[in-house]
């Protein structure tokens, strides 16, 4: 058994492994959990953490339990640094939020397309490695790695069904980013704005009655949006939304079964059961 230690904390139980995606810049550091010591090619989830979180997120505190959950159900866990966080901060002595608003400034060089680019970059590494067949990838995510869900699974064919928890649906109205909300390009990244033609890919969206951060009422109205969406595809069953009572924004335990009913439903297919993409 592999223990890993994280922050003079011990994960007893979780196979944890560093992991280095290369081949873009800055590389994207990572973490990868297995449900056994041994190599499986298994059903994985990429995980995103939040905004100003790092790839150690999934496997502290309160989301270990999680990471525990997901790899009982015999799935690889992958989370990952991104853009601007963690190890791929330009400037490791000013948080990330600013690292990325500096990344804004400049006119070359676009964080969020830098975004879909490690999406697509960190579902190469999984498939080119073999931790899971390209049929087998699910993305999940909560706050800001929420959001990413949503980028993710518009921009990556390859990505089966997605889990976006307590998701910025309003970048413009996050303290951070309110200063800059008529910035072209956080317009044009906005949910609301970017996030379409999902269908039919399995996407259930979770939000907090009390979430004062990543105000529910955004991600009500984008799911409305892609509830159109979804009908005319005739993918309605394919898309659920749920608030949870006196949640506010951090990670709640009764996500967890919603999170295992969603992945048993959606990425541990029946043998031969052809990609949703």
């Amino acid at each position: 058994m592999c223990v890993f230690e994280l922050r003079g904390m011990e994960l007893m139980g979780l196979h944890v492994y560093p992991v280095t995606i290369g081949q873009i810049s800055p590389p994207i550091h990572g973490l990868l959990s297995r449900p056994s010591a041994k190599d499986h090619t298994l059903p994985t989830l990429i995980y995103y953490h939040g905004l100003n979180g790092t790839r150690n997120q999934a496997f502290q505190d309160r989301y270990l339990i999680l990471a525990e959950a997901i790899q009982n159900l015999d799935c690889n866990l992958i989370s990952v640094d991104l853009r601007g966080h963690g190890e791929r901060r330009a400037d490791k002595n000013i948080p990330a939020v600013e690292n990325f608003i500096r990344l804004l400034a400049d006119k070359e060089k676009n964080p969020f397309e830098g975004a879909l680019a490690d999406i697509k970059r960190t579902v190469d590494f999984v498939i080119e490695k073999k931790i899971a067949l390209p049929q087998q990838i699910g993305v999940i995510g909560l706050s800001w790695g929420g959001t990413h869900v949503l980028y993710a699974l518009k921009h990556e064919r390859r990505i089966r069904c997605g889990i976006s928890l307590l998701p910025v649906c309003s970048i413009g109205s996050l303290l951070e980013f309110r200063a800059m909300k008529e910035h072209p390009v956080i317009k044009q990244y906005e949910p609301l704005n970017f996030v379409k033609e999902l269908a039919p890919k399995p996407l259930l969206m979770v939000t907090g009655e009390k979430d004062k951060r990543a105000e529910p009422r955004f991600a009500s109205d984008l799911f409305q949006q892609l509830e159109i969406e979804y009908g005319e595809a005739g993918a309605a069953d394919r898309l659920a939304y749920a608030m949870l009572l006196n949640t506010s924004h951090a990670y709640d335990e009764r996500m967890t079964d919603m999170v295992v009913d969603w992945i048993q439903e959606y990425l541990l297919p029946e043998p031969n059961t052809p990609n949703l993409g």
